[in-house]
Formats: structure tokens, sequence, C-alpha cells
């Protein structure tokens, strides 16, 4: 006698599709609908909640430390959009220039600080930029005349350029990467043709090079937009083992929410901040969409 099989032509697609589902709902339905339930509620102890309605989303309008945090937040992600866009590009052009000694040896190296660590990373990051007069940074100040500096506590604004150099460090190698393999795309007869013509080195650039990594372009402006927005980990390693700053010095979003929940242990005001940053990405996603055209095809 045969044994029916479970799986039939009818009911494939459901068995196979099931792991996703269930995945979909428990890992992200569910924790976005439990956070909006939250959201509405006040801790009184680590189990106990009380509902308080919207007065955890009237405490965001006075809250300078959210304030503070957002400004940190968007100072950082301008930051490593300029400088992450326009320094992988310039690396990548030279890079893909055959005229570039040993640049195949830099190619196979530039993507190990994706590599590493950001525990790793952020350690080295934090001693290197230490008040300590003996730190490499400050030894080179004093070398030149000037006074050690403060580097992770000096201003908002030397934390902000902390965190640029850390995330650009460790990220920049694969953004070039992705630079170069537009760069490949582009065939060489466009270039000679346009050396013919007698295109300058800037007009073959603004005009053949530009265009044919666009689609990069717009892909890592949206990454690194999102990227920056919920920057995390170089903000904690850098500042969160030393206690607050002065001034929330290098304090993120993301950051101020974890010291919400799991510091003061107000879950539900991080909820509260948690689904208004939820909104305010997909606000940023939509206008991406619409901007940039993205998955609308061949315009007729």
């Amino acid at each position: 006698m045969k044994s029916r099989s479970i799986i039939t032509p009818l009911n494939a697609p459901y068995i196979f599709l099931a792991p996703f589902v269930i995945s979909f709902l428990v890992f992200l339905v569910y924790p976005i609908l439990d956070m909006i339930r939250v959201s509405f509620l006040t801790s009184e102890g680590i189990s106990s909640y009380t509902f308080v309605g919207l007065e955890n989303y009237r405490r965001l309008l006075s809250d300078m430390h959210l304030k503070t945090a957002v400004l940190n937040s968007i100072g950082f992600t301008i930051g490593i959009i300029v400088v992450n866009v326009s320094l992988a590009l310039f690396l990548a052009v030279l890079l893909n220039n055959k005229l570039t000694p040993l640049r195949n040896i830099f190619r196979s190296a530039i993507y190990i600080p994706a590599l590493t660590s950001i525990v790793v990373a952020g350690i080295f990051f934090r001693l290197f930029f230490a008040e300590s007069p003996e730190t490499p940074l400050n030894r080179l100040l004093v070398f030149f005349g000037f006074e050690p500096k403060r580097w992770l506590f000096d201003s908002h604004l030397t934390g902000i350029v902390m965190l640029v150099i850390t995330s650009t460090w460790r990220w920049l190698g694969l953004n070039i990467l992705y630079f170069l393999s537009a760069l490949q795309t582009i065939s060489p007869e466009l270039y000679d043709a346009a050396k013919v013509d007698g295109a300058s080195s800037a007009q073959r650039f603004r005009h053949i090079t530009l265009p044919g990594v666009q689609p990069i372009l717009i892909f890592l402006v949206t990454t690194l937009t999102y990227g920056g927005l919920r920057m995390f980990g170089e903000s904690y390693v850098l500042w969160q083992g030393r206690g607050a700053p002065p001034g929330d010095i290098g304090l993120t979003i993301v950051l101020y929410i974890y010291r919400s929940a799991f510091a003061y242990f107000d879950r539900g005001y991080a909820s509260a901040m948690s689904c208004i940053m939820f909104i305010f990405l997909m606000i940023i996603n939509f206008i991406f969409i619409k901007s940039f055209d993205i998955g609308g095809g061949e315009k007729k």
C-alpha cells in the first residue's frame, strides 16, 4: 500500500511559505504590536504596568535629552552620507584606474575593517581619542605645539566627528566595493569616445561616471540614512561604558531608547520613542520611493 504524501500540488506553496510567515509574524509583527501596546503604559517595577494613555507621547515634546539625541543622530547621518559617499566614490575611481600602483592589494584589503567587531573597533577608537596626553592623537597635537584635547567630551561637534570617523573606518571599504562593482559595468569605449571628442577628466566624470554609478549612489544614500538614524553600536562602545557623557555628547536616538528601557526600566517611554521613530522611518522610506522612483520600473 502506497503512503500518501502530505505535500500535494494544492498545499505545497503554503507549506513552503509557512516558515517565513511564522517567522515574520513572531519576530516582526508581534514585537511591533507589543511595542505599540506598551507605549500606552508606564512601568512600576520590572513587570508591573499601568495604563497612562498618551502621557508617554506628551513627554516626548518636552524631553531635552531626546532633542539632543535627535540632533546628534541627524548630524551623524549627514556626516556619514557626505563623507562615505564622496570618499568612497573617489577611492573607487582611483582603484578602478589601471595606472594606480598596488591597486589589487588595496582592493583586497579594504574590506577587512567591515569584518572587525564593533566592540574591538570601538575600544580602539575610544583609546585613540582618549583625553590622556599620551594618546597618539594628543601626542601629535603636543608635537605641533597645541594643547591636548578631550575629544570624546569636548563638544557635540567633536562627538559627532568621532562617530563619523569610527563608522567611516568600519564601512568605507564596503561602500568602495559597491562603487567598484558599478564602475565595472561602464564600458571603457564611452571614455575613449569622450577623449576623442576632447572631453576633460571632469566632464567625463560628470557625464559618464556619475550616471553610471547613480543606482549605487541612491542605494548608499538610502542605506546610510537608515543606518545613521538607527546607529547604536559605535555610540554605545565609545561612551556608554564610561557613564553618561556631560551634555549628552554622543547620545543617539537608539542609544537613548536603550538607556530608557534597560537602564531606567522605563519601557513604556522607550516604546513611545520607538513608535515615533518607526513612523518617521516609514515617512523617509516613502519619500525615497517617490523621489527616486524605486521599484517603479521604466516610464513609458
